[in-house]
This record gives C-alpha cells, structure tokens and sequence, in this order.
C-alpha cells in the first residue's frame, strides 16, 4: 500500500506539461554509452529528451542524477516534477512498463485517480503506445536516486488521491 501511494505521489506530474527541451538540467548524461539508439532504451531516451521531461523533472544538481526530480514546482501549478527514478522511497520503485505507460499516455496516478492537470494526457498529444513503453524502459533503466520531492497538492488534494 505504501508503495503504491509513493509511486501514485511520485508519478503525479509526470511528464508535466515539460515540453521545453532540457529546461533545468540535463539528459546529457542520462544514457549509457554502451545503450543502442535503436532499443527500446535508447529509444525511450530520445523520446523523454524530445517531450522535454527534465523541464520539470531533471534536478538543477548534477549531483542528483538524472530525472530524479525538482523541489520547485511547476510553473502556475501546485505539482512538483516527480523524482522519475527507480528509487524505493521517493522515486518511482519498481513499476511494470505498462503501469508507467498508462500513467502517460492517460495522465493517470498508479490507483487510478487522475493526476494533476500539469500533466497532459500524452495520448492525445499523439503519442502511441510504443513511445510510452519505451519511455518506460528509459525511466526503469535509469540510477535509483534517493530525492524527496514535494507532495503536489492539484485541486485541494494531494496526488494520486483522485485528485
């Protein structure tokens, strides 16, 4: 139960609204030189550097690692740029790459409540299945980073209440 209001908490925002590409730090780092563009990895990767996912959810440390979030919330929003990392107490722990997709694509918490409006439902931004498992592959490749993020508060409640 635990860690399905974690990962609910953390997953809110995800993605949110970040279009601006490398907005706040860097992806440059997020992938391995020995990863193949053409995997679903690598493919994953393009993808998050492409939507611009560290706009909201890449740290302004170096030191804290990749997409492992931010303590500042998004702008005109009470949603914080969850820690995307596989991390098992403030990142996403270990999520099926069909639970993250979902969360993308429909902009849903992972017990089902919506997320916060920041975070677009990517489906209907033209995104297609494949794109959101491999930008789940991406996410569950990457370093767990230990690095509380903020609760978001959408709407009155906290994230991944429904709300």
């Amino acid at each position: 139960m635990r860690g399905e209001l974690v990962a609910a908490a953390l997953l809110t925002g995800l993605l949110a609204g970040c279009r601006a590409p490398d907005a706040g730090g860097t992806l440059d780092s997020g992938l391995a030189g020995d990863v193949e563009v053409d995997s679903p990895v690598g493919q994953g990767y393009l993808a998050v550097r492409a939507r611009g996912c560290a706009a909201c959810h890449q740290s302004r440390d170096p030191a804290l690692g990749v997409l492992s979030g931010q303590a500042s919330r998004v702008p005109g929003s009470s949603a914080y740029g969850s820690n995307l990392t596989p991390d098992p107490d403030t990142g996403m722990d270990v999520q099926d790459a069909g639970t993250i997709a979902a969360c993308v694509l429909l902009s849903i918490a992972v017990d089902g409540g919506a997320l916060c409006p920041a975070m677009p439902a990517y489906r209907d931004a033209g995104m297609g299945a494949g794109e959101a498992l491999a930008i789940a592959a991406y996410l569950q490749s990457l370093a767990a980073v230990w690095h509380p993020v903020p609760s978001s508060n959408c709407a009155g409640k906290l994230a991944g209440d429904g709300g």
